[in-house]
């Protein structure tokens, strides 16, 4: 058995306890493996975590970064940015493979996401001055682990804690693509009169045209949370953040494009051409609030609950095309609204005693979730009116639906739709700990979803009304074990059961009771070891994880949409992680991550979509005397790409065609210098260099085929990846 020195056992088990997430400009120095790790395992952990720090936050990404661009360095993690470091939204944020909705994403506990399909918008609630931490759980997590999508793991953000010294902290940054930002910071620091209390406050500003042409993004982002403690055993917490956002929206672009249009093309400027930007953008507003506390309530019990809202809007202008009526060009397109509010409580009772500690409780989490998309004529009534003109309407009345019809309510609506999702979770595990060394922890959970749908047009051809409401109940075992070989040693082991609630679209169908209707289902089963060391840390893992319920579509009925939705028998994901950081001396450190991927449909044998063969990250981190950087690269393998999966269960899946996406590497310099200034007004200044893709590498992801390999010049659609770009960023603390 490996002995280690008191000292450096002592910062492991530090570098596991629950730190205030302050955002300190000018800190300690951080001169070991355990404070350098760009990602970082858990001595405690029962699945694979890679946990990213604020001072890599702070200190490494760019500050317009959305949680996508500070995730990507993790082991199993692929993020596709077509339009800067957080300047557009992620167009495939993937973890093992599992693209976004198929694992949580939460802030400071709490699931959030949309309600049609649980998938993200990286850009749309918390810019990366507003993280503390991100947590990359790549599992089911325990029974107490709640969300719609513990189906492929959590992606776990946690905020900003206020300073506890009075401080105002403004950060300018400048970069590539006339992109602007401005971030004005307030702590008030600790309040004696008010038990020590304290807030941090902030208003953050972005603008940016994009590396895409035509594709410019504007976003006000407001910040607010206070910590109040009440007498010696509670803390109350109120966080609130607000978002504003208009951005220009340019989908996928072909080969030929490419060559005659240039790499950076995104939209057009031309108002009489279909591509013109003003064709093509969203507003967004988002908002997140929740009330919390935390109490000790004697004899080993404690109480924590959270009671929640958050909000999303996003009106899209989008699929512009010409209609020509009497000699007259009519630019038409859509308006479309995705709408919703949530309502939620996350109640944890926990007792611990000389056994272990129990932990029970409930989340509860409803939402309303209106949406909708009409046809409106931008040449004759602008970019929100609906378009009543029936001779350039793009949604004609149809029988089946006299709603529908000219002068109708729906009249020109493609669909019109009010969605109520409602979940309940109530769980209960207990962490045993059968001897000093080993702990055990079995768990179980109740889940239960509803979705009521009220549409009076729903989202097919057909265009019917629709109401109905379908509900799944499911019990969720989980039982896991970490065993400390040593005080700085650790191994795990899980089997646990994930879960995907039923998406929106499986109710895209004139029957949905005909559907069968089962959430997705994973039993994971995973191997890992974590060592931390003030020189050398690493962590590594095997999983296998069977999934089940995969959604197919039907042969499509006489009106053009599925017959019915079924559910084939799913697939088989496996593979190994590593990650590590070896401490060099003198401030330097050098990091490296790496995984081996692979899924298969079980029935067809095919290999699933957007995973990557592989990933890996290696580089060096610095920091000492007041300088600190990092230089990193990132590989992310190839992926397959079909022009359709219909049902995987038979030969060939359905797709006509298959290809491979590139392969590809980028690398990201961040250089920076921070100092103290005593007796002044300014207490200390840091200023910061970042330059993403520092090689100018040429990288274009493989996104949507065609079936006809003769179209894969003009119909083959690709992702393209910014070429190098430059940040410079000051900050100070006064």
């Amino acid at each position: 058995m490996c002995q280690v020195s008191a000292q450096a056992a002592k910062a492991a088990e530090v570098s596991e306890g629950t730190l205030r997430l302050e955002d300190i400009e000018v800190g300690a120095k951080r001169i070991s493996a355990l404070t350098q790790a760009p990602t970082d395992g858990k001595l405690d952990t029962i699945q694979p975590v890679s946990v990213i720090g604020i001072d890599y936050i702070n200190n490494n990404v760019a500050p317009t970064a959305d949680f996508a661009t500070i995730a990507n360095i993790s082991p199993s993690v692929s993020n596709v940015e077509t339009n800067g470091p957080g300047l557009s939204e992620s167009k495939h944020l993937t973890m093992r493979g599992f693209d976004d909705n198929s694992y949580n994403v939460t802030f400071d506990g709490i699931p959030f996401g949309d309600q049609n399909d649980f998938s993200h918008h990286t850009t749309s609630y918390f810019p990366a001055k507003l993280i503390g931490k991100i947590e990359i759980e790549r599992g089911p997590g325990t029974a107490s682990s709640i969300g719609q999508a513990t189906f492929g793991g959590t992606l776990a953000m946690f905020s900003k804690d206020p300073r506890t010294e009075l401080s105002f902290v403004p950060t300018l940054s400048a970069g590539s693509w006339n992109t602007r930002l401005g971030h004005f910071e307030f702590n008030t620091g600790l309040l004696p009169a008010l038990n020590g209390a304290s807030v941090i406050a902030s208003y953050q500003r972005m603008t940016t045209d994009g590396y895409r042409s035509n594709s410019d993004m504007k976003r006000d982002t407001y910040f607010l949370k206070y910590l109040q403690p009440v007498g010696g055993n509670t803390t109350v917490t109120f966080l609130s953040s607000y978002n504003k956002i208009h951005f220009s929206n340019p989908g996928t672009v072909t080969q030929q494009q490419i060559d005659t249009l240039g790499r950076d093309y995104g939209l057009g400027s031309n108002p009489a051409a279909a591509d013109f930007t003003g064709y093509n953008y969203q507003d967004k507003q988002a908002d997140f609030e929740y009330l919390g506390f935390e109490t000790k309530l004697g004899g080993g019990w404690e109480v924590s609950n959270k009671v929640y809202t958050y909000y999303y809007n996003n009106e899209s202008r989008e699929k512009p095309k010409t209609k020509t009526v009497a000699g007259v060009v009519n630019f038409i397109g859509s308006f479309k609204v995705n709408q919703y509010r949530n309502w939620g409580d996350y109640l944890l009772v926990s007792k611990q005693d000389e056994f272990g500690t129990f932990k029970t409780g409930a989340w509860v989490d409803y939402s309303r979730n209106p949406r909708y998309l009409y046809g409106l004529n931008y040449t004759q009534t602008g970019a929100t009116a609906i378009d009543l003109n029936p001779a350039t309407n793009q949604f004609a009345g149809v029988g089946a639906n006299p709603t529908t019809a000219l002068g109708a309510p729906n009249y020109n609506y493609s669909y019109n739709m009010t969605e109520r999702p409602k979940t309940l979770q109530l769980f209960a595990e207990y962490e045993w700990r059968a001897t000093s060394a080993l702990v055990v922890n079995p768990g179980v959970k109740y889940y239960r979803f509803t979705r009521e749908i009220d549409a009076s047009v729903n989202q097919t051809k057909a265009r019917k009304p629709l109401m109905f409401s379908h509900t799944d109940t499911k019990v969720l075992p989980y039982l896991s074990a970490n065993y400390r070989v040593d005080p700085n040693w650790s191994a795990y082991a899980q089997i646990a059961q994930g879960l995907l609630a039923p998406n929106l679209n499986q109710f895209y169908v004139d029957d949905p009771a005909a559907n069968t209707i089962k959430p997705q289902q994973s039993w994971n089963y995973q191997l890992g070891t974590v060592y931390k060391h003030e020189r050398f840390n690493a962590a590594a893992d095997v999983y296998y994880i069977d999934f089940k319920n995969y959604a197919y579509k039907g042969p499509t009925n006489s009106s053009g949409d599925p017959a019915y939705i079924g559910v084939a028998g799913g697939a088989h994901y496996s593979g190994a992680e590593i990650e590590a950081t070896y401490f060099l001396g003198g401030g330097l450190s050098l990091y490296g991550n790496g995984s081996v991927n692979d899924a298969k449909f079980k029935g067809s044998k095919l290999d699933v979509p957007t995973v990557p063969k592989s990933t890996a990250a290696f580089g060096l981190v610095y920091n000492n005397a007041g300088f600190f950087g990092s230089l990193t690269e990132k590989y992310v393998g190839s992926w397959k790409v079909y022009d359709a999966i219909t049902n995987p269960d038979v030969a060939g899946g359905g797709a006509a065609r298959s290809a491979d996406s590139s392969s590809y590497w980028l690398g990201d310099l961040s250089v920076g210098y921070g100092f103290k200034i005593d007796h002044s007004f300014v207490h200390t200044v840091k200023l910061r260099f970042q330059v993403s893709n520092i090689f100018n590498q040429k990288v274009q992801v493989l996104d949507g085929i065609d079936p006809n390999p003769a179209n894969f010049y003009t119909k083959d659609v690709f992702n393209v990846l910014p070429v190098r770009n430059y940040f410079l960023t000051l900050s100070a603390e006064f």
